[in-house]
């Protein structure tokens, strides 16, 4: 029996709320949620960030064997990626932007900074590059709605930000841009729930140790290129690929002390259960291992789960299966998890 009330531990969003008036959104269908904040022109700077750069007469070709897109996707401004294992496994996401005279920033979850600025060292040997740590002199920002395709900020390093449909514009830069003074700010708390129910991962609460690229939508994201030469991680990536078949991936849900049949669906302030790295527990069908939570935001969040079952609770034809989640405290609340509208058809 799922038990509700005030009895999960409960973290607010009251700041964020205030500043980006969002106190319940309600759709229809759960993958609505992916277009509720669009439709504004807004900003918000992205927290937990690290920057790295690399220069050098030899830093492009560097960057192209350590990483599993190809440098030439970051010739204009930039690209996502990701940093993997020699055994194929993510190390981290990150973000490449081209500078002047053969340098790249590299920016990251500030949880991998050194773990990355290491693997570069490694790796280095005799390659005329220098890496070096410029984090105290660089701000992340994001930016997104109608206008967001027009932005240009000169010099400062930025990319169109492709993961998914109108995530908008991404900007490093010591100072705000001048060119956001049209848009509204918002907290990075409305920047994370934006991205979650886009069905975006980032950072190291998405991208863990155990996960392949694959499974977390880098190849969904425009993050692999699979026609590339050698690169640390390569074989196991491209055998995957080949394959055809990826069982698991990273996908948005929503929690709810309520069925999950209800409507209208609401995402809110008002409750945000305490369930990053939990697990998502099936019910009425046999799993072989059960989901596991990533990012949270509010009462949403990623989780990497097996697609089949969350096929099944799209469409409850013969299959009954409904998912549900324990809080920190011991208590449970139901799972709505949805496939992505801008996956790619199967």
């Amino acid at each position: 029996m799922l038990r509700t009330g005030g009895l999960c531990r409960i973290r607010t969003l009251s700041r964020a709320i205030h500043r980006a008036q969002l106190h319940t959104v309600q759709v229809e269908r759960l993958a609505d949620f992916e277009h509720v904040f669009d439709n504004t022109n807004q900003f918000a700077a992205v927290g937990n960030r690290a920057v790295l750069k690399v220069s050098g007469l030899d830093a492009r070709e560097f960057l192209q064997g350590m990483q599993c897109n190809d440098m030439a996707s970051a010739n204009e401004r930039g690209m996502l990626t990701g940093f993997l294992s020699p055994q194929g496994r993510i190390v981290a996401d990150a973000f490449i932007y081209a500078l002047p005279e053969s340098s790249y920033l590299i920016e990251v979850d500030s949880r991998v900074r050194d773990r990355i600025q290491r693997m570069l060292g490694f790796y280095r040997l005799r390659a005329r590059v220098e890496i070096s740590d410029v984090t105290s002199e660089c701000n992340v920002w994001q930016a997104w709605g109608p206008q967001s395709p027009q932005l240009s900020f000169g010099s400062v390093a930025y990319m169109a930000d492709t993961r998914a449909p109108h995530m908008g514009v991404r900007v490093v830069g010591t100072n705000r841009p001048s060119a956001l003074a049209d848009f509204d700010e918002q907290p990075s708390t409305l920047y994370e729930l934006r991205r979650i129910l886009k069905g975006v991962a980032e950072g190291a609460d998405d991208f863990v140790d155990a996960s392949l690229p694959l499974e977390c939508n880098l190849d969904y994201m425009q993050g692999v290129h699979f026609g590339k030469g050698c690169y640390v991680g390569q074989e196991l990536t491209i055998r995957t690929h080949h394959r055809g078949v990826v069982r698991k991936r990273m996908v948005p849900m929503l929690f709810s002390p309520e069925d999950h049949a209800c409507v209208p669906l609401r995402v809110s302030d008002e409750w945000a259960p305490e369930l990053a790295q939990r697990d998502v527990v099936p019910s009425g069908a046999r799993a072989r291992r059960p989901g596991r939570i990533g990012s949270t935001a509010g009462n949403a969040g990623l989780a990497l789960m097996r697609v089949e079952h969350v096929e099944q609770f799209a469409v409850q034809t013969d299959v009954k299966i409904h998912f549900e989640a324990e809080c920190a405290d011991g208590q449970r609340v139901h799972v709505s998890p949805w496939l992505p509208s801008w996956w790619p058809k199967q």
